[in-house]
């Protein structure tokens, strides 16, 4: 590969970068102003936009011939397709993946290339300065492990950080829920939430096919599970709105004033809107 030729792959993979930014936008932005489900339930955060921040800055990075934002993009477009699969339970488009993989793949070839004639033409050119070394390695460095939990809360290893529809919920915490007594044998999880960080038992609530569930450990660690059946329930009111990194807290008021449950629901894809929507329609039934 020549100067030339490296330059071009470069200019190839930071155009390729551009137009999966752009991909990216539109797809938030439909997944926000709509109510689809299926692919486009995964979309439905703003926060999604920080891939396409990224992907820009990738582009930025590769048309500049860095190496490291043409090796990083190539790694967290893999990621990105196999967190996406994952989530959404379907691996289509995986030819447009390789095309823009191939771009990726150039533009690391370029980059290198271009640093290496570089460096032979002249021995003291130095790629990056310093300051870039020091920063650009420990942030890459926690971007990765953040996607390395963000995919360990996708596979049951840590719990998820979304409320969950039954379809969703992995058998393996429903089998972890009823070997710790929390729910009978006989119950059918409709929706399920766990605040836990590194498992589900550090707390969580359940609705099940006619009550509602919140459990949590006590300081001796021991489960404490409190319920109410929705003919014991008279309404549900919101007492603190979540955001991006907390949760909405809900207060379940009894027929009686001194029983009521708060439940802690994550806000992620209006998963709290629908938990309690759940209830709501339940507790509505004559």
């Amino acid at each position: 590969m020549t100067r030339e030729e490296a330059l071009e792959a470069n200019k190839h993979g930071a155009i390729a970068a551009c137009i999966s930014g752009l991909i990216t936008i539109v797809v938030v932005i439909i997944a926000l102003t709509s109510d689809s489900d299926g692919i486009f339930s995964y979309w439905r955060d703003p926060l999604n936009l920080i891939d396409a921040v990224l992907i820009f800055l990738c582009a930025y990075g590769m048309y500049k011939n860095s190496r490291t934002a043409a090796v990083f993009i190539f790694v967290y477009f893999i990621i990105a397709r196999v967190v996406i699969g994952i989530e959404s339970g379907s691996f289509s488009g995986l030819g447009v993946s390789i095309i823009f993989l191939y771009f990726y793949g150039k533009a690391i070839q370029g980059t290198f290339t271009f640093h290496k004639l570089q460096k032979e033409a002249d021995p003291t050119y130095k790629a990056s300065p310093k300051w870039m070394i020091f920063v650009g390695f420990p942030v890459i460095a926690i971007f990765v492990i953040l996607i390395g939990l963000g995919l360990l809360t996708m596979t049951s290893m840590l719990p998820s950080t979304e409320v969950l529809y039954q379809s969703q919920i992995a058998q393996s915490d429903i089998d972890t829920l009823k070997s710790e007594g929390i729910i009978f044998e006989e119950d059918r999880v409709e929706y399920f939430y766990s605040y836990g960080f590194t498992s589900i038992l550090e707390g969580g609530n359940l609705l099940t096919s006619d009550r509602v569930l919140i459990y949590f450990p006590n300081e001796q660690d021991e489960i404490v599970i409190y319920e109410m059946y929705f003919s014991d329930i008279s309404s549900v009111e919101k007492i603190q709105n979540g955001g991006v990194f907390s949760d909405s807290l809900y207060r379940i008021n009894g027929l009686r004033d001194e029983e009521w449950l708060l439940l802690e629901l994550s806000t992620e894809n209006q998963g709290d809107t629908k938990f309690v929507q759940a209830i709501n329609d339940k507790i509505r039934l004559p």
